[in-house]
């Protein structure tokens, strides 16, 4: 028996979707696979950048604030604003 042209016709759209959904879904779940490892060696070089920073204290005149408000005499008593 014989298909309507009709149907074979909706049949091979169908066909079609279905396929490019498929490829659709894996090119996704390869690119979360993809984003994932990018994302592991992304943690893994700021871990490694963060552990060959030593941090050094700032020396205690160090006080840029502190600094500039004394410098503007805004410490005083008698300040100007």
């Amino acid at each position: 028996m014989d298909e309507h042209p009709q149907f074979r016709m909706w049949k091979d759209r169908l066909d079609r979707e279905i396929e490019v959904k498929h490829a659709r879904t894996a090119r996704r779940a390869e690119r979360e696979a993809e984003r994932t490892a990018w994302y592991i060696a992304w943690q893994g070089y700021k871990m490694h950048t963060r552990a060959a920073v030593i941090r050094v204290p700032l020396p205690r005149w160090w006080n840029v604030p502190g600094w500039v408000l004394w410098l503007l005499r805004l410490h005083t008593a008698g300040r100007p604003n």
